[in-house]
């Protein structure tokens, strides 16, 4: 969860690299954000190099994409790609390189098996395939209204969703130190929010005392 959360982190500087404009202030609530997250793990760390490196990868990639997806939907070209737009292409790529890495490693027994599975089966997965396309489509949505930034700071809310159906569902035990991390997530996130739209405001006022009055 750590490194999960330093990803906000890792977007912004992509989105800086990559000449997007980005406000230093909230490197603030970012940095909340990434300490509530740091201290609902404490006392269940348990450390691993690879996973370490392969999560500081994923992070870096993520924010790569999540950058990349913001400039095409609100830069130069952004008539050009709405959310369902990207969407199409950037699945295309990815069928392809799934199928060809499915059938260099798997072969044809998954789909072999595929076509013998029953019906009920089979609808679950076209379920969880409609499920995967909404998500992928929302997230981009966000992308395009918050940015990149603000997509990855909203998606830390899943952490607390996450714990509190373990709670329902699996009645696991939660710490006091785990309460006052989310608290303190939350708190991030409404900061991040409630600063952003602050900074907003205070640009548009700055536009409208440079417009000549009439």
């Amino acid at each position: 969860i750590i490194v999960a959360s330093t990803a906000c982190i890792c977007t912004m500087g992509m989105v800086v690299l990559l000449g997007m404009p980005f406000e230093p202030a909230l490197l603030i609530p970012a940095f909340v954000l990434v300490f509530g997250c740091a201290l609902s793990t404490v006392g269940e760390l348990n450390f691993s190099l690879i996973g370490m490196l392969f999560a500081l990868a994923a992070n870096m990639l993520r924010a790569t994409r999540g950058a990349l997806q913001q400039k095409l939907m609100t830069g130069e070209d952004k008539n050009k790609f709405d959310p369902c737009t990207l969407l199409l292409w950037s699945s295309v790529p990815s069928v392809v390189l799934s199928l060809v890495c499915s059938l260099l490693f798997e072969g044809t027994q998954p789909y072999r098996a595929l076509f013998a599975l029953d019906g009920s089966v089979i609808l679950a997965i076209v379920l969880s395939c409609v499920n995967a396309a909404v998500l992928n489509l929302s997230n981009l949505i966000v992308t395009k209204h918050l940015g990149a930034v603000g997509a990855q700071i909203v998606s830390q809310v899943r952490a607390l969703v996450t714990v509190v159906a373990d709670i329902i569902i699996f009645h696991e035990p939660m710490t006091s130190m785990e309460f006052v991390g989310f608290g303190i997530v939350l708190a991030g996130v409404y900061g991040y929010a409630e600063m952003e739209q602050w900074l907003k405001q205070q640009r548009e006022k700055e536009k409208a005392a440079l417009m000549p009055k009439p």
